[in-house]
């Protein structure tokens, strides 16, 4: 119901929370809306800047949040009202009010609460974004081969910080496609420091120790890479080719064996347990191990190489 302007006067100057920039004589009084402004910790936000504005009439109401960070909007006429929340050094938020229907009485609404972020943070979550987008692309240019463009969008992203672990992980596969071997150890030796729980950095920080010969490095890296991923096949063939070279033969077949426990048909693990049982002069096991590799196999030249092993393991059979 609409009041004569006098009693509209009277409950403007009772109302004092509420700043009507209209000058109309008469209104309807039907919501009562309150809520808080909390800051990125949960806390609340005092002297916030709260602005309504009709989207219908462009009639304003303003207000700001007390020490608790609360407002309080008795008395606001049915309306569509775009909203704003905005304080220095916070970034301004932005809302829609829908009190279309009109009310016979008032009608309380708790708004439910409102959160400012700090610029700062704002400018940190979108220098993530862009770190995340460059590391991206990266991993897309990694699998194109395209290692030089990898490295040049990986830069920038570590010069803002050099402790992004994705852009570390990914630099350090880029080196190891440029075969720099030991600038990839680096690389990927920071993201096992940042994160020692991410098995793919131990992974490829062994297959570096390896290329650069440092053998005990490398065995110590896969081993590392196990105890997180106990069915990493590659860190048991690698691991296991690295002790086969040291004479470890024994110890190389353990790993080779788990390998094709989960990777039964497996041509490199069953080429190599076949090699380790023909070192233990078990050629039954050995040539057991080549005919499944074979059956494995369609690569003309290595069908080749496991025909003559095979020929030479059943010749020590008979």
């Amino acid at each position: 119901m609409r009041h004569p302007t006098g009693r509209a006067v009277h409950a403007a100057t009772v109302l004092a929370t509420l700043t009507l920039a209209s000058s109309a004589p008469a209104q309807y009084r039907e919501y009562y809306a309150r809520g808080r402004v909390l800051d990125e910790q949960k806390k609340p936000l005092p002297d916030v800047e709260i602005t309504l504005v009709d989207a219908a009439t462009s009639r304003s109401f303003h207000m700001k949040t007390d020490q608790k960070g609360e407002f309080k909007f008795a008395g606001l006429p049915h309306a569509k009202y775009e909203v704003t929340f905005a304080r220095d050094g916070y970034v301004t938020a932005k809302d829609t009010w829908k009190f279309d229907a009109v009310q016979e009485r008032m009608q309380k609404v708790d708004v439910p609460d409102v959160v400012l972020v700090s610029q700062a943070q704002a400018q940190h979550t979108e220098q993530l974004k862009q770190a995340d987008a460059g590391v991206k692309k990266a991993s897309e240019k990694i699998r194109a081969e395209d290692f030089d463009g990898a490295v040049a969008l990986l830069d920038p992203v570590l010069a803002k910080n050099p402790a992004d672990v994705n852009a570390l992980f990914y630099l350090g596969l880029a080196r190891v496609g440029k075969q720099q071997y030991r600038e990839a150890s680096e690389a990927l030796a920071r993201v096992t420091e940042l994160q020692p729980t991410f098995p793919g950095a131990w992974l490829e920080l062994g297959i570096c120790h390896g290329k650069l010969g440092e053998n005990d490095e490398a065995l110590s890296a896969y081993d590392r890479n196990l105890q997180l991923d106990p069915a990493s096949t590659a860190a048991l063939y690698n691991s296991g080719l690295l002790l086969f070279d040291a004479n470890r033969v024994d110890e190389a077949l353990a790993r080779f064996e788990k390998g094709i426990a989960l990777k039964p048909t497996d041509p490199d693990l069953l080429d190599m347990a076949a090699r380790c049982y023909v070192h233990q002069g078990r050629f039954d096991r050995a040539a057991e191990h080549l005919e499944k590799a074979r059956a494995a196999t369609t690569d003309p030249a290595r069908l080749a190489h496991l025909d003559a092993l095979l020929a030479q393991v059943k010749a020590q059979i008979k």
